[in-house]
């Protein structure tokens, strides 16, 4: 007589825990990802656009980037003074330092920090 083969329904349910963890921990990850995406696609605008800041102040380029954020949905998530501004010669550094926290389960949240930097202009 053969011996059977196969799953056991223990590893039938051991499977269906961690696919499920896996895909918990994607969905609460996921839209943070895609949020810093769009930062870094906003720092990758004004690198491509160095002309649209020639003559503005730090402030101006500050709201700029604000709106930008705020179109973007993304305001919320991103304090005021987690945006650097630093001039240096003829080239502007952006730099934005931010962490997100999501609720995992339970009383357990996921922490994720996340960097953008920009040199805008010519060196």
């Amino acid at each position: 007589m053969r011996q059977q083969s196969g799953f056991s329904l223990v590893l039938v349910a051991v499977l269906v825990g961690l696919l499920g963890f896996a895909g918990l921990f994607a969905l609460r990850v996921g839209p943070l990802y895609f949020d810093h995406w769009v930062i870094q696609e906003v720092f990758a605008d004004l690198e491509a656009a160095p002309e649209a800041l020639e003559g503005q102040s730090s402030r101006q380029i500050r709201r700029d980037i604000d709106t930008k954020l705020r179109v973007n949905n993304l305001s919320k998530f991103v304090a005021r003074d987690a945006l650097g501004i630093e001039r240096n010669g003829n080239q502007w550094l952006l730099s934005l330092d931010y962490e997100r926290r999501t609720p995992f389960v339970a009383e357990v949240d996921l922490v994720v920090s996340f960097a953008a930097v920009a040199a805008v202009g010519e060196p």
